[in-house]
């Protein structure tokens, strides 16, 4: 091989390299952070995932330039974070400070002109907003709640509420958590165990489905009333059981 090929191939190896270290270490760091990252972005979150970013573009877009430096940046940026969390957990005083509180923007249909103005979101953003939880009039809200992540929650008047089996005095079953027993062709057995069921009953249920292996199953899910549901590979619809499977 040319000596200009052999260099060229590593280089292609080590920016490949750089890639993984740096994907493997912002994982490692995204998962001691915790998911609240995800599933919680408030404007601190939102402001830490940007000079995250900023700081891993660095090494990534040179390969002279130092991985050592931005890793330290990115650890301690991490322990900060980590440590605020902390800290907002134990203590609420410290919380309020730190964090962004919820606030009201509307109460009993009737829109908080200091809120709004707080918060500067405009009266076409809310309404937007409202829509899509299918409250198109400000009557039919009794509250609306801008929460620290953003999202705007709301609380209808009781008359637009939709009936509920509680307000019609209606009984209902527990229905609980739902198994998942195959993901796309593999028995999930830790799940099996879980609910005291084995393999070989999940491989009988599939044989009365006219089903010969579970390689041919996409999702199969029980649920806590002991209804078997299936989807099958290259199928749409889902097959249900109608006698409970236990």
């Amino acid at each position: 091989m040319p000596f200009w090929e052999s260099q060229q191939s590593l280089t292609i190896l080590q920016w490949v390299l750089r890639g993984a270290v740096a994907y493997g270490y912002l994982l490692f760091l995204t998962k001691l952070m915790g998911q609240r990252e995800v599933g919680r972005l408030t404007l601190f979150d939102f402001t830490i995932s940007i000079v995250i970013g900023s700081i891993l573009a660095s090494p990534l877009a040179s390969s002279t330039s130092s991985f050592l430096g931005p890793a330290i940046t990115l650890a301690t940026l991490a322990f900060l974070q980590i440590l605020i969390s902390f800290v907002a957990l134990r203590f609420s005083k410290t919380r309020r400070v730190l964090e962004e509180e919820p606030i009201i923007l509307v109460q009993n249909g009737q829109l908080l002109e200091k809120a709004m103005k707080r918060t500067r979101i405009n009266l076409d953003d809310l309404m937007s907003q409202l829509r899509q939880k299918n409250y198109f009039y400000l009557h039919q809200v009794e509250f609306a709640v801008l929460e620290p992540n953003g999202k705007i929650s709301v609380l209808p008047k009781s008359q637009y509420r939709p009936a509920t089996p509680t307000d019609l005095n209606i009984k209902t079953n527990y229905e609980g958590y739902p198994s998942m027993l195959i993901e796309d062709g593999n028995v999930l057995s830790e799940n099996l165990k879980k609910i005291d069921l084995s393999e070989n009953w999940l491989l009988d249920q599939l044989k009365i489905n006219n089903i010969s292996s579970p390689r041919e199953v996409l999702a199969a899910m029980l649920d806590t009333q002991g209804r078997l549901y299936f989807s099958l590979k290259n199928q749409a619809e889902e097959r249900l059981k109608s006698e409970p499977a236990i």
